[in-house]
């Protein structure tokens, strides 16, 4: 599993919000898990896009839970 730097944590929540999200980090021994949370009546879908972008910036890919896709890891 992937890891996200907690330096790089501060870009996804900037990132998050700018799509009316907010995203929890769950950090554990086995790694992280992400929750995503609707912010606003603005929410906008597009925000699932630019996490898949960000993370491939860090050549990472998301897997999300479920068809919801309020909860992701990393790989």
């Amino acid at each position: 599993m992937a890891i996200l730097s907690m330096t790089e944590m501060p870009k996804l929540k900037e990132l998050a919000q700018k799509y009316g999200y907010t995203i929890h980090i769950h950090d554990s021994c086995g790694g992280q898990a992400f929750g995503l949370d609707k912010a606003s009546e603005n929410a906008s879908d597009e925000v699932y896009e630019a996490l898949e972008s960000f993370f491939k910036e860090y050549k990472m890919t998301v897997t999300y839970f479920d068809a919801r896709k309020t909860g992701f890891t990393v790989k």
